[in-house]
């Protein structure tokens, strides 16, 4: 096992690279990679030039550079490059970093199709887009849906900035740029049914937690359903309550799941355990809850405090291919992770201001909903990036 010069032993784990970087620990950095750790592969989501570049941690990023490590890996959810986290939050000493260790500025590999100036400019990023245009970038450049860096800047409300990046288009572009997203429709105002988990659940006879979160428990049975029956009838009465009722209970559990595991230590150390399956089983179990009674047997992959379906949702579309089937189409911005979440807000209802950070995208979701039996319950959930030509079913 490698140690450092004090003869600390060092943790050689899958990810230790990583968490090294995110704190900034150059010693145990060097570590790794005397010990043959490859610093620029990417692990779970990020490379830990990534994680470095988010975390702020100047002097590890210059120490991964001079190593010489992989500049343009995409991190895998967002799909942006070290250069364009660095350009998102306006980190001006980093972005310039990158700059000069050849950074590619055109590289547009998330679904949205956009470059770090692109990032830079919906975030209103001033000195950020002054470095990324200095080093060439394209400002000509549009996205999956065709906008440019101007547009993204107007369309986040930083109209100076957008003015500027305006004046260097060629005006046949200035003149096609498209118009923001249109606007959204009223949610009806109509009661909904949350269900919490567990409190508002009926016990389980045989509470094997992950025998219940894996679906192979024979506790979501008709018994189930009636137990719960009054209590959900709000949410079964129209297309939308339901939607919206499932939503909020997914936000709840989201984040009181994520509350209870790090209190018992963290996930981690507890993959195998029953604190971590008693959670899936909730996931599950409000899955079958507001779900078509169909069987249903993958449990939530992750848990985390950023809920998958934010409680803010703008409603886009409805629409009715029968009397008995309902297509709703939305769209959230993902959310930091810290994000506290209100007591004053409810599904459908959405605030702007610090809640939005300007760096996350647009995801649009579109749901099929049913009516069988006189009960309106979730089908099928299907998500994508906005400027994303591909809807990606979800597991529901």
């Amino acid at each position: 096992m490698p140690q450092l010069a004090s003869g600390t032993p060092i943790d050689t784990s899958a990810g230790a690279g990583n968490q090294a970087a995110a704190r900034g620990d150059i010693r145990t950095l060097a570590a790794l990679a005397e010990a043959g750790d490859d610093l620029s592969a990417l692990w779970n989501i990020r490379t830990p030039l990534i994680e470095a570049v988010i975390a702020q941690q100047a002097e590890a990023v210059r120490w991964l550079l001079a190593r010489g490590v992989a500049l343009n890996t995409p991190d895998a959810v967002m799909g942006w490059t070290a250069l364009g986290w660095a350009a998102s939050g306006n980190e001006a000493a980093l972005v310039q970093a990158l700059l000069a260790a050849g950074a590619d500025t055109e590289h547009q590999a998330d679904e949205q199709g956009r470059t770090p100036l692109m990032a830079a400019a919906q975030a209103g990023g001033d000195e950020a887009v002054t470095l990324l245009l200095a080093a060439g970038a394209q400002v000509v450049a549009q996205d999956g849906v065709g906008a440019t860096s101007a547009d993204l800047a107007r369309r986040n409300g930083f109209e100076a900035l957008a003015a500027r990046l305006d004046a260097l288009l060629p005006p046949a572009l200035q003149a096609a740029a498209p118009a923001p997203p249109s606007g959204t429709l009223p949610w009806p105002d109509e009661p909904l049914a949350v269900l919490h988990w567990p409190d508002d659940f009926p016990a389980f006879q045989q509470p094997n937690w992950r025998s219940l979160a894996s679906g192979e428990d024979s506790s979501f049975d008709s018994a189930f359903h009636a137990a719960l029956a009054n209590r959900l009838s709000p949410a079964f009465a129209s297309p939308t309550a339901a939607l919206r009722s499932w939503v909020q209970a997914m936000n709840h559990w989201e984040r009181a799941a994520s509350q209870a595991i790090a209190a018992d230590g963290g996930a981690e150390a507890h993959q195998d355990m029953g604190v971590m399956w008693q959670q899936l089983a909730g996931a599950m179990a409000l899955r079958q809850a507001y779900a078509t009674p169909r069987p249903r047997k993958y449990p939530r992959i992750s848990i985390s405090a950023k809920p998958d379906l934010p409680l803010h949702l703008d409603l886009l579309a409805l629409e009715w291919p029968s009397a008995e089937q309902c297509t709703i189409t939305t769209q959230h911005r993902m959310l930091p992770v810290d994000e506290p979440e209100s007591t004053d807000t409810h599904a459908g209802a959405t605030t702007r201001g610090e809640f939005f950070s300007n760096r996350w995208p647009i995801v649009e979701s579109r749901f099929t909903l049913l009516r069988k039996a006189g009960q309106w319950r979730i089908d099928r959930w299907q998500q994508r990036y906005q400027g994303s030509s591909t809807w990606d079913s979800q597991v529901l």
